[in-house]
């Protein structure tokens, strides 16, 4: 099986996709519809949606997709959190491959096939692809260029390459169940980076993560500032609790972000002299400089109410996840107890809606 081939049904894995959900009433329709609507045979893989104690009609449209299609199972996620979604889904699935779907995402029609095909033509333990950001008006597009531009998200290779190679972490992933057997499921104790977590106890035990551009999935991104603050200062906060008990996640490009927010005091008190404004006002001139030729490039084929909305939109990003990095710092100074203990094993028993 090599990857692009079709799946037939006589050799097709049996793929549980699992998705954990909460609130998602404006995305979860049209993401159940790229799942259901796979080139994948379709007696070949089932649906299991962990909602999390939904208050909107998220639930509501679940139950009725799961009654015109039987391959959609509904259950309950009392822990809310992502992770313990994911965990009580897989734990209630039955498929020797398990593939990750997100509530306010879309696959392409070929996801699974080319995912299975790729996952077992590479003898990777985990396979994913693009995550392709898309917006609304002119601050989401804005956001969703910053999010995949190298400037905007360093390392996250998995935004914008376009080359297959291996990996850290990719972008949900399709994962061997095997992986899960090997190594537990995913640790609760490390939102929002449970599944960088995960995939680092995969390749320590020899396992591939591995990413190919050819598997493409839409990704509706936040649509305001201080949404996508609260995001990336989530994503610093979480890299630092993850670095508690695993200090290999940390890459020397995780430390850009926080070296520029501990910059901005030493650069407050600078202004206080003539010659240390100047350096100052020359630092906040180059990094200004690199925003601005970072949001040309990223939005080259945006307009230019999307394209001036870019910059500030890098600023939120290096700004909240530093703050968060450093929030993580300063839990771990004080010895903050973050969970922990050894991840869930299969298997874990679901609560049925």
């Amino acid at each position: 099986m090599s990857p692009g081939t079709r799946i037939e049904a006589s050799d097709a894995p049996f793929v549980s996709v699992v998705l954990p959900v909460l609130d998602e009433e404006r995305h979860i329709g049209a993401c159940l519809r790229s799942v259901l609507e796979q080139d994948y045979p379709r007696d070949r893989y089932e649906v299991i949606v962990a909602d999390g104690g939904s208050t909107d009609r998220t639930r509501d449209i679940i139950s009725a997709i799961a009654a015109g299609d039987s391959r959609v199972r509904l259950i309950a996620n009392p822990g809310r959190l992502q992770a313990a979604g994911l965990n009580l889904a897989i734990a209630a699935s039955r498929g020797d491959v398990i593939a990750r779907q997100d509530g306010h995402a879309e696959w392409a029609p070929d996801h699974l096939s080319k995912s299975v095909a790729l996952l077992f033509s590479s003898g990777a333990d985990n396979v994913g692809g693009r995550q392709d950001a898309v917006g609304d008006g002119a601050s989401g597009r804005a956001i969703a260029c910053a999010m995949t531009s190298p400037f905007g998200v360093g390392g996250a290779r998995f935004r914008y390459s376009e080359r297959e190679e291996e990996m850290a972490t990719v972008f949900l992933g399709t994962f061997r169940r095997s992986a899960f057997e090997r190594v537990g499921l995913f640790d609760e104790a490390y939102p929002p980076h449970e599944d960088y977590e995960l995939n680092e106890r995969i390749r320590a035990t020899g396992g591939r993560i591995l990413f190919s551009p050819d598997i493409r999935t839409t990704y509706h991104v936040r649509s305001g500032r201080q949404s996508l603050g609260r995001q990336y200062f989530r994503y610093g906060r979480g890299k630092v609790r993850v670095a508690r008990s695993n200090p290999r996640v940390i890459r020397p490009y995780h430390l850009v972000a926080p070296a520029f927010v501990a910059g901005l005091p030493v650069a407050a008190a600078m202004i206080l002299t003539g010659r240390g404004r100047r350096l100052a006002l020359a630092g906040a001139a180059v990094y200004g400089g690199a925003c601005v030729i970072a949001a040309q490039l990223s939005g080259r084929d945006e307009r230019l109410v999307v394209r001036a909305r870019i910059p500030a939109a890098f600023v939120v990003m290096h700004a909240a996840w530093g703050a968060g990095f450093w929030a993580g710092v300063m839990e771990a100074a004080r010895g903050t107890e973050t969970g922990g203990g050894a991840p869930p094993e299969l298997p874990v028993q679901p609560t049925t809606v």
